[in-house]
């Protein structure tokens, strides 16, 4: 998350020296998801934020664009007992390999590796043509799997929250 935030600050240093028509803007996405406790099992607790830092041009072209995601995650005991829920937690981006992506994942790649392919496909087009990506139902969890041929065989995560990032940071650009 550090990662992102400082991309950003250097985006914003470079558009505001001098090029011309340059706009950069920060989006997030925020979800949450919990089960219930059981006799035998906890309750879990997840959020999902889901950022985008991005640089477009006049035109909507995608200049730079990178995502990153934290999905913090606590048990609650069926007492409603919690641990305690302060300190930081480590970004996908930052995990690397330790996310653990790599076995799920059909083409063998971790989380950071697909989202770095979707980062590079994005770049240079028209952030409107990308919000209007072809995708594809994978399964009930992944609704929106990329349906691209030239990006379907480097990235099969859902992408749903990586557009409404994108869409943000291109309405919030400035």
């Amino acid at each position: 998350m550090k990662k992102i935030i400082a991309l950003t600050l250097v985006l914003l240093v470079l558009a505001g020296c001098g090029a011309s028509g340059v706009k950069t803007g920060l989006g997030s996405v925020s979800t949450a998801s919990a089960t219930e406790a059981t006799a035998d099992k906890n309750a879990k607790v997840q959020a999902n934020v889901t950022m985008c830092a991005a640089s477009f041009d006049a035109n909507g072209k995608i200049l730079s664009v990178t995502f990153d995601a934290v999905q913090p995650k606590m048990e609650i005991t069926a007492e409603g007992k919690a641990p305690e829920a302060s300190g930081e937690f480590d970004s996908k981006k930052e995990k690397k390999d330790e996310y653990g992506m790599r076995p799920a994942s059909a083409i063998g790649k971790e989380w950071f590796e697909q989202a770095a392919a979707l980062e590079e496909w994005m770049t240079g087009k028209n952030v409107n043509d990308v919000l209007n990506m072809k995708t594809k139902a994978a399964n009930e969890e992944h609704p929106c799997v990329p349906d691209e041929a030239d990006l379907a065989s480097t990235c099969t995560m859902d992408v749903e929250d990586f557009l409404a990032a994108l869409q943000e940071a291109y309405e919030l650009a400035k």
